[in-house]
């Protein structure tokens, strides 16, 4: 070169473009040679198997296959310089799902892929030093194939999580249809051996309707009740309760195979629980007459009719003498007791309850009377 800096001899000297071409026809030539290279899939197999015994149960030619896709991603990612998103790798997925179904761990599949990209880096790596690729293009190729095995990585780690709660939704819906199908007395003939074997050793048991609970709950339900309209329904051991806070009702103590019955009761129960807010764990016993009042509409509409409507013409003070017979009833027909409850005097409460036979044209000393008033008090949902 001259002292103007032109070259000599009439040579040229490369300039960055043809560097730079030059450095693309090497790895070029390299990916080709990777690309025809027939032996990547075979020497996969056999470190694969070394590694993972379990290998063995995936037929030869799946591998080769799955090995062919990576390497044609690998190219693509070397080619361009550019890793692929993992929504990209979809084929990741897709062998997953083959390998879990031979029987391989999610690890193992993982081990698969990592060796695959074992076995191409080293292909490019040999290739690099064949062609004269210089040491920081080799570092750079080595670096794409250590990000494409993470993202290969991170896709097959997301869709083992997305079978691992696809699976645990599935086992849920088949845990709660077995139950449904136990508290329908409809179990398949396997599920009652199933239901006889584990239940027997329960002993009694009683089924269980809660109150409409909040979503999310704040409580943790047993896996023996499910939800259903925004309540939960299922059953207990007899003895077990459910949270002081919850508001439910249970059947009569019952063998497995009277389930059924034992719903159809706690059903009742709660209907009438709700009607008359009554608070936390009721039963028949808890319930009592109440039980009746939510299947009988025409009988609650002919008592409304006899007993309330007429005193709840007079206002605020029709109120009154309401509330008063509810709670006179509450305690038992004890005048001075119900009074300290409200509070007035005695005789107040006596003139009310005076007021309400006039109006109702009914004496409470009747025992008829008395069973229809607090009949038609409890629909009303008057409270003591």
């Amino acid at each position: 070169m001259n002292a103007n800096g032109s070259a000599t001899d009439g040579q040229v000297a490369p300039g960055p473009a043809s560097a730079s071409h030059a450095l693309d026809e090497r790895l070029g030539s390299i990916l080709e040679e990777l690309a025809s290279d027939g032996t990547v899939a075979a020497d996969t197999l056999a470190r694969g198997r070394e590694r993972f015994p379990s290998y063995a149960r995936v037929p030869a030619n799946v591998i080769a296959a799955s090995v062919e896709r990576s390497k044609a991603v690998a190219i693509h990612t070397l080619r361009t310089g550019v890793v692929p998103q993992p929504e990209e790798v979809w084929a990741i997925e897709e062998a997953l799902h083959e390998r879990l179904a031979l029987g391989l761990t999610v690890t193992e599949v993982l081990g698969g892929f990592r060796e695959a990209l074992k076995v191409i880096q080293s292909r490019v790596l040999a290739g690099a030093a064949t062609h004269g690729l210089p040491a920081e293009h080799a570092l750079r190729a080595s670096t794409l194939l250590w990000d494409l095995g993470d993202v290969f990585t991170l896709r097959l780690s997301n869709a083992f999580r997305e079978l691992e709660v696809q699976r645990e939704v599935a086992l849920q819906q088949e845990r709660e249809q077995a139950l449904r199908r136990l508290l329908e007395g409809e179990l398949t003939l396997g599920e009652s051996r199933l239901a006889e074997a584990h239940l027997a050793q329960t002993g009694p048991i009683v089924a269980v309707v809660t109150a409409p609970l909040a979503t999310p709950s704040q409580f943790a339900l047993p896996a023996t009740l499910l939800r259903e309209h925004g309540r939960a329904i299922g059953y207990l051991p007899a003895g077990e309760e459910l949270p002081a806070r919850i508001d439910y009702s249970v059947g009569p103590a019952v063998h497995w195979r009277q389930l059924p019955d034992s719903l159809a009761a706690a059903h009742q129960v709660r209907a009438a629980a709700e009607l008359v807010d009554l608070a936390g764990r009721s039963d028949v016993a808890r319930a009592s007459w109440r039980i009746g009042i939510p299947a009988a509409p025409a009988l609650a509409s002919h008592l409304h009719e006899k007993y309330i409507a007429p005193v709840r013409e007079h206002g605020e003070f029709g109120e009154l003498v309401l509330h008063t017979i509810a709670v006179y009833l509450e305690h038992d027909m004890r005048v001075n007791d119900a009074a300290r409850q409200i509070p007035v005097h005695p005789n107040t409460l006596r003139y009310r309850l005076q007021k309400f036979e006039e109006i109702a044209g009914a004496s409470l000393g009747s025992f008829t009377t008395l069973v229809e008033v607090g009949w038609a008090l409890a629909a009303a949902g008057v409270r003591a």
